[in-house]
């Protein structure tokens, strides 16, 4: 299967989309990591880690959708370019995506840059658009993931419900702001499962969103 993260611009994509794959590997999924960003910051993070465990492709193009073909029996960890200046490599991702998560700060910013930008399209439209060009013509699930969350403030609840009452899906589990967190992408990764992105991983299997084999 192929995950699509996505975010309108820098929110802790690369950062979540790197912990994201090392749990996935951690726990037992075949994996491979897919930088379609034109900063290639994953691919400098794998580089500076001595090479990842898995594979790290790069693909930041619109012909990601034809040019790439899903991992048998694993999961395709996909680090999309921002949707607000790479539209082009987010809409050919989204043709073949399984599932989209959409990483984002609580706060009214970033809230505002998902589902009511002014001067770009919302991430929602885009998602929407993708069923028109796919097999069974129907958009992929879409998650929200909420991250650089800090602890004691009410933000995260509020936004949270914000987006609930819009109709978005939202992970229980938070990814909290930590420093090993913002650092990680100069160094290499181990124990990803043992902390949140161990229990993002749980959740996405209880939800039905990925399974094994």
């Amino acid at each position: 299967m192929i995950i699509a993260n996505i975010s309108p611009r820098s929110m802790g994509k690369t950062t979540d989309t790197g912990m994201m794959a090392h749990a996935l590997h951690e726990v037992g999924y075949p994996v491979r990591a897919w930088d379609a960003d034109e900063s290639e910051h994953l691919t400098q993070w794998s580089l500076a880690a001595g090479n990842f465990p898995f594979p790290v492709e790069r693909n930041a193009t619109a012909t990601f959708s034809t040019d790439v073909t899903p991992l048998a029996d694993g999961v395709d960890v996909v680090d999309v370019g921002h949707t607000e200046n790479h539209p082009h490599i987010a809409d050919s991702v989204l043709k073949i995506a399984d599932l989209a998560i959409v990483h984002m700060e609580p706060s009214m910013a970033d809230y505002q840059r998902v589902t009511q930008p002014r001067t770009s399209t919302s991430v929602a439209d885009m998602v929407a658009r993708s069923a028109y060009v796919r097999a069974d013509r129907k958009a992929p699930p879409v998650w929200v993931l909420l991250n650089r969350v800090r602890t004691g403030v009410r933000s995260a609840g509020e936004i949270r419900n914000m987006l609930r009452d819009a109709g978005w899906n939202v992970f229980t589990v938070p990814i909290p702001a930590l420093d090993d967190l913002k650092q990680a992408t100069a160094f290499s990764v181990e124990h990803a499962a043992r902390g949140p992105f161990g229990e993002l991983i749980t959740e996405m299997e209880t939800k039905g969103l990925i399974k094994r084999g």
